[in-house]
């Protein structure tokens, strides 16, 4: 899953601050190889500033031609929001001979806690910080 996780980095690129690619898996049944994989961008929470306590996320960019040079298709897909379920594009097939069903999430599930502080307190603009 580390190998999975760093080529989504590799390919993905943060539109303002952030820190990192929020990730969440279903494991393979027993017998199975089949991992379903979901990444999408960091809850940020606002500390300082006129919007202090705001939750937000940043917007990113995402090298599809870039990934697919690691990742065998089966299908690749897009899908507009749904009822829960955030826009994603999906990619179904083998991410170096592993089974993978791949969700890139446009945006964040809703109802999820901030993992990432913007701190708008230190002089030279925000930093960004895991939350603790």
């Amino acid at each position: 899953m580390k190998e999975v996780q760093e080529r989504i980095a590799n390919c993905w690129e943060w539109h303002s601050v952030a820190v990192q690619i929020s990730f969440q898996y279903a494991r393979p049944d027993p017998g199975d190889d089949f991992w379903e994989i979901w990444a999408y961008p960091a809850i940020q929470e606002i500390v300082g500033g006129k919007e202090d306590g705001e939750i937000v996320w940043t917007g990113f960019s995402f090298d599809v031609l870039e990934f697919l040079k690691d990742f065998e298709p089966d299908a690749v897909g897009i899908s507009t929001r749904q009822y829960i379920h955030p826009p994603e594009l999906t990619f179904e097939g083998k991410f170096r001979g592993k089974d993978v069903l791949l969700h890139l999430c446009l945006e964040p599930p809703e109802d999820l806690e901030a993992t990432e502080i913007v701190d708008f307190y230190g002089d030279g603009g925000p930093v960004v910080r895991e939350k603790e």
